[in-house]
């Protein structure tokens, strides 16, 4: 993956605006701050339609995945999967720190938010900040401890050095090449303070122990990323790139299996729907990668692969990575 060839934008990134920290509790100015409840989403470029699907229009951003109602319900059962999995929201050693009060907590890539606002009501001492690329975050129902910010962390945290106690990231193996991987780290560091910590979270895209039906989807898949340069094997050279970063120490890798399948139960039922739904999301896409005549002939090839799910009995493996700064 390191050596993909598309060509470079020619538009220079902007200077990232770094915000002073403020005095009432958040590392964001309320000036600069981005609510989702007062955006009109029909009234800007932000967007482009696909097929019915809204996605963003970010210039600088590899990120392929709608960002629509449809998608929030996918990320939304994802995290219940990643939760129920794992056990925990979070594997990094900061209950103690985030239970005492006054700390400030980076989400980056928050999506919808359902992890931040979950962390926030059990952490309502500390201080919870989500960013996006879209402001796609809650519009109501926001705990007091918890802001979202519209921003591209490819264009630089708009935030001071030093100002995190714990940076999470987690879902963004199909949006970066492996410089973006490489830019996006060395930003996340630069925001935590030292002694902060940062985790990063992703999983396998390809499952192990997979027949032959499953291999062709995800070819089309893989082939698919790809072609946009994007770096989904990041997770097997993380640990060498995070123990290469003079300002790290204490780098430690956690993994876990996730089966797919109804032959696993509800939670392998779920991780197929869920991945299924993404087969669906580029159906039009992916039928001239696959050969397929047409739709119907497309959901055909979905539904036996959900049925050859219980044969062959596949999984993935997910991959938590933890660092604390010097």
């Amino acid at each position: 993956m390191g050596n993909c060839f598309c060509k470079p934008k020619s538009k220079r990134k902007p200077k990232p605006y770094r915000l002073p920290t403020s005095t009432i509790g958040s590392p964001i100015s309320d000036t600069h701050l981005i609510i989702s409840d007062v955006l009109d989403y029909g009234s800007n470029d932000e967007y482009r339609f696909i097929d019915g699907r809204r996605f963003h229009n970010v210039e600088n951003s590899k990120y392929f995945l709608p960002c629509d109602d449809d998608e929030f319900d996918r990320l939304y059962i994802k995290h219940y999967i990643c939760k129920h999995i794992w056990q925990r929201n979070y594997s990094a050693p900061v209950k103690e720190r985030l239970s005492s009060g006054g700390a400030h907590v980076l989400d980056v890539g928050c999506g919808p938010g359902t992890w931040l606002i979950e962390m926030s009501n059990e952490f309502p001492k500390s201080h919870f900040t989500g960013i996006d690329i879209s402001p796609v975050f809650p519009r109501e129902g926001k705990p007091d401890n918890a802001d979202f910010m519209e921003a591209n962390i490819l264009d630089g945290l708009p935030f001071e050095d030093n100002v995190f106690d714990y940076v999470h990231m987690r879902f963004l193996i199909t949006s970066f090449s492996t410089n973006d991987w490489k830019a996006a780290i060395n930003e996340i560091i630069r925001v935590t303070k030292s002694g902060g910590i940062i985790e990063i979270v992703e999983e396998e895209l390809e499952p192990r122990n997979d027949g032959p039906i499953s291999r062709l989807l995800f070819s089309a898949l893989l082939m698919d990323l790809t072609s946009r340069c994007i770096d989904f094997t990041i997770y097997s050279r993380m640990l060498d790139l995070l123990n290469d970063i003079e300002s790290l120490t204490d780098v430690k890798k956690e993994e876990i299996m996730t089966p797919y399948g109804k032959w696993a139960g509800r939670i392998g039922s779920l991780l197929s729907d869920n991945t299924g739904l993404l087969f669906r999301t580029f159906k039009t896409r992916f039928l001239s990668t696959l050969g397929v005549e047409n739709e119907v002939e497309y959901d055909k090839l979905i539904e036996a692969w959900y049925e050859e799910l219980n044969e062959y009995k596949p999984y993935n493996v997910g991959y938590r990575f933890l660092a604390t700064k010097k």
